[in-house]
């Protein structure tokens, strides 16, 4: 059971739909559960699709079903906004433009409840992914033949380790740990409440000793979590 209000913002982030590890059925589900009772906005932050390493002559029949429910809530009157991150950045040269009813922003303000939040993808504090981009393709494409190899030796042999163990290594949370605090920063100069972003994969709430909130969105590959912006932010996570 989803919980949340009607004058709600859900963020989701990091689908990759076209990647062998998105988790398109679970969002499908998910995005279905919205339009039974359609929500104030929806905010996808990033990494909707993997433009990088997809040949989408083989994409999933749920990723197409997807894109349709998005387009459906938009139509039902949910505002929809679509925020390119990273491995999506083609559509960044579209920023300010609204497609149908869906907009497309590098970044978005919510004004919600007396608070502001702004909502990015995230890849803006990674300092190598934005100085070493084409260093960043070569290593992605690494990552993703060892997803790739992860799912098929779990899928026949059941062996290979899932995203979330590989997360729990020092280097990985190293880089979560210099987003989170590049992120506050660029928060705190804005003078809002909160952050919210995608980009890690590693969902999270933290407030600084200022009382600013950030929140990762996590993503719809291992996790299956989102931000519910309510009264106040939350993490949550989709059980289907």
């Amino acid at each position: 059971m989803l919980k949340y209000k009607k004058t709600d913002t859900i963020v989701i982030s990091d689908v990759h739909l076209g990647s062998m590890g998105s988790q398109a059925e679970k969002l499908y589900h998910f995005l279905d559960g919205l339009l039974q009772a359609p929500l104030n906005r929806l905010i996808i932050a990033g990494d909707l699709f993997e433009l990088w390493s997809t040949n989408y002559k083989d994409i999933d029949k749920y990723e197409y079903k997807v894109a349709r429910k998005i387009v459906e809530l938009s139509e039902r009157g949910t505002k929809v906004v679509y925020i390119p991150g990273n491995h999506d950045r083609a559509f960044r040269v579209f920023e300010r433009f609204t497609m149908g009813k869906i907009k497309i922003r590098n970044e978005y303000l919510i004004k919600d409840n007396h608070k502001k939040y702004i909502v990015m993808h995230g890849d803006e504090f990674d300092a190598f992914t934005r100085n070493h981009v084409v260093v960043t393709l070569l290593v992605d494409q690494l990552y993703v033949l060892l997803i790739k190899w992860s799912a098929l030796l779990k899928r026949y042999f059941n062996l290979g380790s899932s995203m979330a163990e590989r997360k729990t290594s020092a280097t990985y949370m190293k880089l979560v740990l210099k987003v989170r605090k590049a992120a506050l920063t660029y928060a705190q100069s804005r003078e809002v409440d909160g952050i919210i972003i995608g980009h890690t994969h590693h969902p999270e709430m933290f407030t600084n000793e200022e009382g600013i909130v950030y929140a990762n969105a996590g993503d719809w590959m291992d996790s299956c979590s989102y931000v519910v912006i309510s009264d106040e932010a939350r993490l949550e996570y989709y059980v289907c």
